[in-house]
């Protein structure tokens, strides 16, 4: 095992977690990452410092509340989930994370990761070793620049999260969202597979299950959307639009 290997949180390597290094030009979603728009010169250096894990198995824990900052991960395949947990021992899902997106940005200043995270369905990351990515972006206005977008995004996720609104619009909001994410990995925008369960999407969107179960039902009495399990089709973008409110001007 490499030096930068054995600079990594433990917690990711726990078992022996690493495959050969697969390059980001045949990565599926490689385009939306953060070699995107790069030099090539850049993406060669930033593939050299890339590990990819082996497959994550739906339920397992990528990295723990606490963990020091050793890596940022990229979203490979599959779905994941940060977890926060309260003093009274409650918990509840802060966000998830999709093919592309990274994990690990709220560890940034304080040094340590905020939330658990943990894999909603089997699913892979690109491990990029903190302090390596570092030095490349200190001399890639490129790299820096696509970071800098990478952390706007997550701001404006957390703003979207953070105001307070009706469930109903929560989930509209939450729906369009989604329905922007996805395309850029191939799915259609208007009809998608919901990755996470409705108790941990219920979580997400601060409403008790009961209630998401009839908000659904009311978007989709009304003629917004039809879900099938987990399948949902937005079948009128413009009224599901009017029912997120302010949430659908915040666009990912």
């Amino acid at each position: 095992m490499s030096i930068r290997q054995n600079k990594l949180t433990e917690s990711v390597l726990r078992e022996p977690n690493w495959e050969s290094q697969h390059g980001c030009d045949v990565c599926p979603v490689g385009q939306f990452c953060l070699p995107a728009g790069l030099p090539l010169d850049d993406c060669v250096a930033l593939n050299k410092l890339m590990y990819v894990s082996r497959a994550q198995e739906a339920g397992r824990p990528l990295v723990h509340a606490g963990d020091p900052l050793q890596a940022l991960y990229a979203v490979r395949a599959g779905c994941f989930k940060s977890v926060s947990v309260d003093p009274d021992g409650n918990e509840r899902v802060v966000d998830f994370h999709l093919p592309s997106e990274l994990i690990g940005l709220d560890a940034i200043y304080s040094g340590s990761h905020l939330s658990e995270v943990i894999a909603v369905t089997v699913g892979k990351v690109c491990i990029f070793p903190y302090k390596s990515l570092l030095d490349l972006a200190s001399s890639s206005p490129e790299l820096l620049n696509s970071w800098l977008k990478s952390f706007s995004k997550n701001l404006l996720a957390q703003l979207a999260h953070g105001v307070d609104n009706t469930a109903d619009q929560r989930l509209a909001g939450f729906l369009l969202r989604l329905s922007l994410r996805l395309p850029m990995r191939g799915e259609l925008n208007d009809r998608f597979l919901l990755p996470m369960s409705r108790i941990d999407l219920a979580s997400h969107l601060r409403v008790a299950n009961g209630t998401l179960s009839r908000v659904i039902a009311r978007l989709q009495g009304e003629g917004m959307i039809r879900v099938d399990d987990r399948l949902v089709e937005i079948v009128d973008f413009d009224s599901l639009r009017r029912a997120a409110g302010v949430l659908a001007d915040i666009s990912l």
